[in-house]
């Protein structure tokens, strides 16, 4: 290009930016549903609805069980995506994350600008546009976002995101009239409605949207500095930091008066508090590594090979990340009057970062955590390949621009290539994290997904064997790498009961399980894989003897007594060998008392009524289903199980239809 700026390249260039993120994302839609995908859509009947009935989408919207607030405008949107295609596809689910990808890319072209122009980084209306371009080409293209965008679950993640950003282009576009000309309470109230509607949004998309104040607060202590009606308030300013560091105070308060509202969380972790804010400290310092220097090979989408921060010195790199933190604080904020973008965008990142990144006992590492903290950054990365060119006589601004755009665009290509399907995404994955335990398994599973194809489509036998044996070596591995994962002997002991029973040296993989119960500090990911062992046990009982299954359902009832998934599982294999009510009912009605809130005991009591043609019970336990349930959560499902003559199994018994899927960490 000349070094003529008009319009008309800056419209080319959106139009290009806009084109490329369209083009390089489009293999990518037809990738797998995996992981989280399965008991939040795919096992999730209630979300499953043709639209037709009112009552329907009021159930879709309240069917998940992620967060506290059930995030129902999200699975609202899934509702939405079944309904219009008659069921769930991965293109269009992906398409639709996909194009809100794009809309953010839209948004943050708007709110840079508000950015640019309140802080006064650039002069003229040409580079306060282009800088604001680039830096939304750069989040556009970036390749770290692929494992949110084409992971259909983290829509949540997306809308919560494309809400904040609204309410914060609403809160710039107000507060810099406000910094100019002041207002009258009538405005303040309106845009404070108008934050709060947004916010609300977000927040009912997924929690982090609750953080819209708070980022608020960040832009007002790093662009607007207590600035009304033309003025420079001490008091405005002051109350802006006090704002911005109130919540840290508040989390410090619960800590020393009640710690087990945030320590209690831990008792079904790993790790304590303290390792996982030191850990933090650590990965925080990758996450920012990951976008200003994509590296795509530490990418990936398990991250259980970082080692934990269990002290300041352990490992040394601890003490070195904290410091770092305090030092480039300390150093953004004496020059914040000189480089402003640089403290707006640490603290943007951090107080992004705060919710999932901090004190709630949350998994480790997760790429989509940066989707909305980065946006920032990519502005500060703009900046610095815009502004220095845009103010030399002698260096082509479009050079630096367009050069760092072809190489996000080859990462983001290479990434996405990898994401359009999940034998090669998880090869990738397992290449890039060799020591990860997780990594292992998402091949081991994808290679058996494979096989189960191949048998369906009537491939070589040579070919099945080949991969059937492949599986079992990296389910293998997995075990040798985390010998106290649950998953691996689950689906060790299921291969080896199921096709390798004529190995020379038999493992007895149940033995393992049997021995690792009693200390295991079981997780989510163990708890799905024992789902899969009962149920495995249920349907094949060849596979062990009563006495073993039951002593196994006797350890895990005395080591977790409160337990109903407990009781669930030893009701399955109690049917699945023929039991009769006197031996289910007590269990039933044991796990009904222990937890009302639960749908699945009411569900296997109202078909052991129907079983037993005791019409005085189906409606006994259908009234205590209304009882425990005055939200009318399950209202919907409550009714679809009187349309027939008997009540089914539990709809969300499907997500564990497929062996591989269920036991996934």
């Amino acid at each position: 290009m000349s070094h003529e700026k008009t319009p008309t390249q800056l419209s080319v260039f959106a139009a290009l930016v806009f084109l490329a993120g369209l083009l390089l994302y489009l293999p990518g839609l037809s990738g797998p549903l995996f992981f989280d995908d399965m008991p939040a859509l795919t096992g999730n009947t209630q979300v499953q609805i043709p639209g037709t009935v009112f009552d329907g989408w009021r159930a879709a919207a309240l069917s998940s069980d992620s967060g506290p607030l059930r995030r129902p405008l999200a699975m609202l949107s899934f509702a939405a995506n079944h309904a219009a295609e008659g069921g769930f596809t991965p293109w269009g689910l992906k398409a639709v994350n996909l194009a809100i990808h794009l809309g953010m890319a839209i948004l943050l072209f708007y709110f840079f600008q508000a950015v640019i122009r309140a802080l006064g980084l650039v002069p003229d209306a040409f580079t306060i546009r282009l800088l604001a371009l680039t830096g939304s080409a750069i989040w556009l293209l970036h390749p770290l976002n692929v494992s949110t965008v084409l992971y259909a679950v983290q829509r949540m993640a997306q809308l919560s995101a494309l809400f904040v950003l609204a309410g914060l282009l609403v809160f710039m576009w107000y507060r810099q009239r406000w910094a100019e000309r002041g207002a009258p309470a009538g405005e303040i109230i309106a845009a404070a409605l108008w934050v709060f509607f947004l916010a609300l949004l977000a927040t009912l998309s997924k929690e982090n949207g609750a953080l819209l104040p708070w980022l608020a607060i960040v832009l007002e202590v790093c662009i607007f500095r207590g600035r009304w009606a033309g003025r420079s308030h001490t008091g405005l300013r002051m109350a802006g930091w006090v704002l911005l560091f109130a919540p840290v105070a508040l989390v410090m308060v619960i800590l020393a008066i009640s710690p087990d509202i945030l320590v209690g969380g831990y008792s079904g972790r790993e790790f304590s508090l303290e390792e996982r804010l030191l850990t933090q400290a650590r990965l925080l310092w990758r996450y920012l590594g990951w976008i200003c220097l994509p590296n795509i090979n530490d990418m990936g989408f398990q991250h259980d090979d970082i080692p934990l921060s269990t002290g300041l010195f352990s490992p040394f790199t601890t003490v070195l990340a904290l410091g770092a933190w305090l030092l480039v604080l300390v150093v953004a904020f004496l020059l914040r009057r000189r480089f402003p973008l640089l403290l707006l965008a640490l603290l943007f990142f951090l107080v992004g970062q705060s919710m999932e990144s901090s004190v709630i006992p949350l998994e480790m590492v997760y790429e989509h955590r940066n989707y909305l903290p980065d946006v920032l950054l990519c502005l500060a990365l703009a900046a610095v390949l815009v502004i220095p060119a845009a103010r030399s006589k002698r260096l082509n601004v479009w050079y630096p621009v367009t050069g760092v755009l072809a190489v996000l665009c080859l990462l983001l290509l290479i990434r996405v290539q990898a994401w359009s399907d999940e034998l090669t995404l998880s090869r990738v994955n397992l290449a890039s994290h060799p020591e990860s335990a997780r990594s292992h398994f998402f091949y081991a599973n994808a290679l058996f997904k494979d096989y189960r194809r191949m048998e369906e489509s009537g491939a070589a036998e040579s070919e099945k064997t080949e991969t059937l044996l492949l599986s079992r070596h990296y389910f293998e591995r997995m075990y040798q790498t985390d010998n106290q994962d649950v998953a691996a002997l689950v689906m060790l002991f299921y291969l080896d009961s199921q096709y390798f029973t004529r190995l020379p040296e038999q493992v007895d993989w149940l033995a393992k399980i049997e021995d690792l119960l009693p200390t295991r500090k079981l997780q989510r990911s163990d708890w799905n894989a024992l789902a899969l062992l009962f149920e495995l046990l249920s349907a094949n009982p060849g596979y062990a003897n009563e006495t073993r299954v039951t002593g196994l359902l006797d350890a895990l009832s005395a080591r977790y007594p409160w337990s109903v998934d407990v009781l669930r599982y030893r009701y399955e294999y109690l049917l699945a060998i023929g039991a009769g009510p006197n031996e289910l009912l007590p269990l039933l009605e044991r796990a009904q008392s222990m937890a009302p809130g639960q749908n699945w005991p009411y569900h296997a009591l109202l078909r052991e009524m129907a079983r037993g043609q005791d019409p005085a019970g189906i409606y006994e336990y259908a009234r205590l289903w209304l009882l425990f349930d005055p939200q009318r959560y399950d209202i919907h499902e409550l009714k679809s199980l009187f349309g027939g003559a008997e009540p089914a199994a539990e709809p969300l018994d499907k997500s564990r239809a497929e062996p591989p899927a269920e036991a996934s960490p």
